[in-house]
């Protein structure tokens, strides 16, 4: 799973508006809105990539610029039970 902090830069005026647009993409949360400055994570699912939803921001009307400022990718638990099987010796 990969997890991105991304910086939204608006156009004055119009950070509620584009806060409220991208609190309805699926993986975007807004966690600060301060003069057009709005503080976004964005998760990756199975059908779009973090970097398409950083995209798909950066390409919204009203935003002056969408940047990428952390980035955390963690295996998911599926994943880490595959390669944590404990291995027995066998007694036969």
């Amino acid at each position: 799973m990969n997890i991105s902090g991304v910086l939204v830069h608006t156009q004055p005026g119009l950070s509620a508006t584009i806060s409220q647009d991208l609190k309805s993409i699926d993986g975007v949360e807004v966690h600060a809105n301060d003069n057009g400055r709005l503080v976004v994570t964005v998760e990756d699912d199975a059908t779009h990539s973090m970097a398409d939803r950083v995209t798909e921001i950066q390409l919204m009307n009203g935003v002056l610029s969408a940047a990428v400022i952390y980035h955390h990718n963690e295996a998911l638990e599926d994943e880490e039970e595959l390669i944590d099987i404990p291995v027995t010796a066998n007694t036969h």
